[in-house]
Formats: C-alpha cells, structure tokens, sequence
C-alpha cells in the first residue's frame, strides 16, 4: 500500500498538492518584485529617451509647426520642427504684402523657453494650458513674450501660440 501510495499522481497524495503551492506562493512574491522592478525600469527608459528623441526642444514633436502670431502690428514667428528647429519670421505691417524670411532659432532655457532668432526675435515662450486666449477668441496652451523684433520698439505684448 505504501508503494502505490508514492507512485501515484501528486493530485491524489495527501499534502503533496498544498506544501507545493505553499512553497511557489510563498517564493513567487519575492522572486516578482525584483524582476518587475527590472523590468518596469527597462522598459520605461527607452520610452523616456524615445520621446526626449522625437522633440525639438521639448517644445514641438517632429513635422508639427508653432504659429506666434502678434496683433497691433501684425507680425507672426512660426517655429518648425523637421530634425531641428527652424523660424520664420512672417512681416504683415511693412509694405503691401506679407513677407516671410527664413531663419535660424536657438534656445537659451526650456519650460520657458526663451529665444533668439537670426531675424533677430527674441523672447520667451511659456506653456500656459488653456490661458492664452488670442483676438479671434481661439484658446492657446502656449503664450510668447516677445522682448525685440526688427522694425519695432517696445513696449511689446504677449500673445498666443498654436501648435499644427
């Protein structure tokens, strides 16, 4: 009787069942939380570099483009993002049309970001979710404060940010 009792299946020996489940509840837990630590930490740094990758200076991601657009006198900054920034400087109050000129764009910090432009623009621009509410009564996350542009004198006035 002994004999058959160890040959057969651990499902019909007595205690077999609950010492082998108590020993893998028991060592399961502490074995879990290193390796889903490690893991959590693995995956979550390359997502982090990831989106740290895809943006022009955490300001806009790639292929988007954040219109500035000034009121009184009409001007505009469009800033672009297509593997590094870029600006443009769009001129609506000299002469009878609308200027555009190309040009460069560093930044000096972020959150905000405060700018130079090769035009020269300067000035910086602030994430202010939803605050920023422009003459057309449209709602912007982004206000910038300009502190110079060419042809005109201060004092200047912030206005709203679109990002497309």
């Amino acid at each position: 009787m002994m004999f058959a009792r160890t040959l057969s299946p651990a499902s019909t020996r007595p205690h077999a069942p609950s010492r082998a489940r108590g020993l893998a509840f028991s060592i399961a837990p502490e074995i879990a939380k290193p390796a889903g630590l490690t893991l959590a930490l693995l995956l979550g740094q390359p997502v982090a570099s990831l989106a740290a990758d895809l943006s022009c200076n955490g300001l806009i991601e790639p292929g988007q483009t954040m219109i500035c657009s000034g009121f009184e006198p009409n001007w505009a900054l469009k800033l672009g993002c297509n593997g590094e920034m870029s600006a443009q400087f769009i001129d609506a109050f000299s002469g009878d049309g609308i200027e555009t000129t190309p040009g460069s764009i560093s930044f000096a910090t972020q959150n905000p970001w405060q700018l130079e432009t090769s035009h020269p623009v300067t000035g910086s621009i602030a994430y202010t979710p939803g605050s920023c509410t422009d003459e057309s009564d449209r709602v912007s996350d982004f206000t910038f404060t300009p502190t110079g542009a060419p042809g005109l004198e201060a004092p200047f006035f912030p206005f709203c940010c679109r990002v497309e």
